[in-house]
């Protein structure tokens, strides 16, 4: 093999094409790579944030108990909670505020607030809300009425139990006093005493009649059951809808003649449960329906 002048043997190199297949090559690993970094950092930001706030929640129950007072966690905005208990130990109550990791924050509306009392228990039924991170991943949590925590888990409501109806004369003592009906229903005890919705919602200043109804309504979770909302408008205009992004509505808006009434579907997306605000933007008020989505 011949030598050139600098006395170095002639060697076979790169050509610019196979230089930039691999630069290419290169280009799609780190892409590849940084996809998956993103989405697994949004995941434990989720993860995180979600384990801190039930961790908090559970102290709040325990501190309620051991101080026979109320300890109270409210959200103060999407991604910023303030709790209420004594943190030293030493009897004295102060407030301090928290904040979800970036990127994380509750989807669902009205923003929940917890008081558990000296039973450790709250003033209401299971509450859950959903709590979403930059990438859309959700993890949802409940707290019942009984205090206990549970992130992600399908808590049932107990449903309608029938038990047999008692002779009063051959089954108990005569002294004994039998009152009540064959079938007892659960979701009194969760929304008053007689767990019928409340009027619709109206308003807007004088002249304005606006109304939704029904203004509370239940669906199951992941399109296992659709609402029906009727609004009915005092002036002629658009009704336009705002909704949470796990409920789909059809349509989004429509055109309503004075007196006249419009319908819209509502339907869950996914499995988020929780108690949601729909606004319905008519001529002249906003009216607000509270959809609840159980399991």
């Amino acid at each position: 093999m011949r030598s050139n002048r600098l006395g170095f043997q002639d060697a076979a190199g790169f050509t610019i094409l196979q230089i930039a297949i691999v630069v290419a090559i290169i280009a799609i690993f780190t892409s590849f790579a940084l996809l998956t970094l993103s989405s697994t950092r949004a995941s434990l930001h989720l993860q995180n944030s979600v384990r801190q706030l039930s961790s908090y929640l559970e102290k709040a129950r325990l501190d309620a108990v051991r101080r026979h007072a109320n300890s109270t966690v409210a959200f103060t905005s999407p991604s910023t909670y303030d709790i209420t208990m004594d943190f030293s130990g030493s009897g004295a109550v102060t407030t301090r505020t928290y904040t979800f990791e970036n990127g994380v924050g509750i989807i669902s509306t009205p923003l929940p607030t917890l008081s558990f009392n000296w039973r450790g228990r709250t003033s209401a039924c299971t509450v859950t809300f959903a709590v979403q991170n930059s990438r859309g991943e959700q993890s949802w949590v409940d707290v019942s009425d009984a205090g206990d925590v549970t992130v992600n888990s399908n808590v049932d409501v107990l449903p309608n139990a029938s038990f047999a109806t008692v002779n009063n004369n051959s089954d108990v003592q005569s002294t004994s006093v039998v009152t009540g009906s064959a079938l007892h229903n659960n979701t009194v005890d969760c929304t008053g005493s007689s767990g019928a919705p409340g009027p619709p919602i109206s308003g807007g200043g004088p002249g304005c009649l606006d109304s939704a109804s029904p203004s509370s309504i239940s669906i199951k979770k992941n399109g296992g059951g659709t609402a029906q909302i009727g609004v009915t408008a005092t002036n002629t205009g658009t009704v336009s809808v705002l909704a949470p992004i796990n409920l789909k509505v059809t349509p989004t808006n429509q055109t309503v003649a004075a007196g006249g009434t419009v319908n819209f579907s509502i339907t869950s997306l996914n499995n988020t449960r929780g108690t949601f605000a729909v606004n319905f933007n008519t001529p002249c008020t906003t009216l607000t329906v509270l959809l609840t989505v159980t399991n």
